[in-house]
């Protein structure tokens, strides 16, 4: 009996001491600090510095393990990858878990936070990740019909076949992923992807009678309760149209697209909307829905109609109250207005899909608090130095960026080349101090961010710029105290690598944002010399031979001080 208690107490005392080695996880959850929106993990703010798989590369185990491995080694912290509705419900009512279970073993195996999309209904407009046993039943599951009454590759929203299905097979996927992602490296999913339909309008029967029937009070209600603040075409086509509530979608916004686009922007946010709350009553994690984002002029059947457009996202807010948010993917060249059109009060930002480069990311996390950026297709960038170098530097950046997002006290800038600003150079303030950033012309890139640390004490990051300081007292010159290059490790300590002045400093008038340039070894057989820890001073800025080289951004910390100009 004594041995049986000894060994009891060791095998109890064994588990509470290996349960309490372990790291406690818990689920992801949006929560507001510092008034701004914030994905909190474990109990602390979680930025996702990550990327998107190709869409089949979670297909197999073989391909995840790959992309989850590549992801590791690029110094990613998080990826988002696609469960499919098709590989998860291959015949109605029978399930394979098998693609979610690799991802939750390969998130654990290299512990990146996995955010899931789910690919059921729809992916960009069409209808191909769903099963065969939908796709071929085109009476049970109908399609959207263009204007010649024919179907087109995209499943109705108006269908409620469709819709319960599509809800049924969602919340069987989150309810396994509650009870089998133990370490909840599972953050928040994904709600379709780019939903809409590449018509003017569904013409389907069933569409075709919704069109006509009366405007829904609950959308309504939110319209008229949020007037004077909605998108210019929902306010337009409304104001001319009477704001009548007791009619149909043409004559309340009008015969122009506005009332199609409305109408169907309503549709897919309602589908949306009944698979999202499906899911959470599987599991209830922060899900989203993301965008195909199109120039305000597009033609229609050039882009899906019906997702979650600037110019409708008031419709979403209406129609899908249990999204968390609304998300751009970003492909189009203006970043920055996106970034602004979807950092709203009721909406954070967090971006699925970018082109894949780096540089915006110091835009969208400064100055947007963005809590994911992550370049779509990732895989294929996985030996761009510039994308590697860059996230070097920004991991080494992400508790400073976390700590400051949301106080006002952080911006981000970059060169927006691609729509021709004019000055080509971006101001802002922090209290009495103002910042001038000017673009160097010839650089490859430009961009970065500034945190004030201090009263007068900041650090900045970036690339392929210089700053200029100012104080909003015109009596009064600022200069530079104190600068100094600096690199974050692991730890969170920080070491100095450069003390900046004379020279590297215009005599303490700038801050050139000279970036981090490694200079490789020589050897040529006869020659064996080490690569020297240098930068080149500001005057060289402008030298083809320095701006040509590889470089990526740095990292400094400096101090300011004012003195009377007379």
């Amino acid at each position: 009996m004594n041995a049986l208690k000894t060994l009891a107490f060791l095998l109890s005392s064994f588990l509470a001491t290996a349960t309490f080695s372990q790291p406690y996880r818990s689920a992801a959850t949006v929560e507001t600090i510092n008034g701004t929106p914030r994905l909190v993990q474990d109990g602390k703010p979680f930025i996702m510095l990550g990327g998107e798989m190709h869409n089949s590369s979670s297909s197999t185990s073989l391909a995840a393990e790959s992309s989850y491995r590549t992801a590791k080694q690029m110094g990613m912290n998080s990826v988002i990858t696609v469960v499919s509705w098709e590989q998860l419900e291959p015949e109605e009512g029978r399930f394979d878990f098998s693609e979610i279970d690799h991802i939750i073993a390969l998130a654990n195996q290299y512990g990146l936070r996995t955010a899931v999309a789910w690919f059921g209904s729809w992916k960009n407009g069409e209808s191909s990740y769903a099963p065969l046993w939908v796709k071929s039943d085109t009476r049970r599951f109908f399609r959207v019909r263009n204007s010649a009454g024919e179907n087109t590759t995209t499943l109705s929203p108006l269908c409620k076949e469709t819709l319960e299905a599509d809800a049924k097979a969602y919340k069987t996927l989150m309810s396994y992923i509650g009870t089998h992602d133990t370490n909840h490296m599972i953050c928040l999913v994904q709600v379709e992807n780019e939903v809409g339909a590449f018509v003017d309008i569904d013409h389907s029967g069933e569409a075709v009678r919704a069109f006509g029937a009366k405007v829904p009070d609950s959308l309504m209600k939110y319209l008229s309760t949020h007037k004077g603040v909605l998108s210019p075409m929902i306010e337009k086509a409304w104001k001319e149209n009477g704001n009548r509530t007791s009619d149909s979608w043409s004559q309340v916004f009008g015969d122009t697209g506005a009332a199609k686009q409305i109408f169907m922007a309503w549709h897919f946010a309602s589908y949306v909307n009944e698979v999202a709350k499906a899911g959470k009553e599987g599991f209830d994690l922060p899900m989203y829905a993301n965008v195909w984002l199109a120039d305000d002029d597009a033609r229609f059947g050039s882009y899906p109609n019906g997702g979650p457009r600037p110019c409708v996202l008031d419709v979403y807010k209406a129609a899908a109250p249990d999204l968390d948010w609304l998300s751009p993917d970003v492909y189009l060249n203006d970043c920055a207005r996106y970034f602004g059109l979807y950092k709203r009060a009721d909406n954070p930002l967090f971006i699925p899909e970018v082109s894949r480069e780096a540089g915006p990311a110091y835009l969208a996390l400064g100055e947007y608090d963005a809590m994911c950026y992550a370049p779509f297709g990732y895989e294929e960038c996985y030996n761009d130095r510039y994308m590697l170098g860059e996230y070097e530097v920004l991991n080494e950046l992400l508790p400073v960026i976390s700590e400051h997002q949301g106080d006002g006290s952080m911006h981000g800038f970059m060169r927006m080349k691609e729509v021709n600003q004019p000055d080509d150079s971006t101001s802002f303030s922090f209290g009495h101090y103002n910042f001038h950033v000017h673009y160097i012309k010839g650089e490859r890139a430009a961009h970065g961010l500034a945190v004030q640390t201090g009263p007068d004490e900041f650090l900045v990051a970036g690339v392929g710029a210089y700053i200029t300081f100012s104080s909003d007292n015109p009596e009064m010159v600022c200069k530079i105290a104190y600068a100094e290059e600096v690199q974050y490790e692991e730890d969170g300590s920080c070491n100095t690598i450069f003390v900046l002045n004379g020279d590297e400093t215009a005599h303490n008038n700038m801050l050139y944002l000279r970036g981090r340039m490694p200079n490789e070894d020589l050897d040529d057989r006869v020659f064996q010399v080490n690569g020297p820890l240098y930068r080149p001073s500001y005057q060289r800025m402008h030298w083809s031979v320095w701006q040509d080289r590889f470089k990526v951004s740095g990292i400094y910390r400096i101090r300011l001080y004012t003195y009377p100009l007379k």
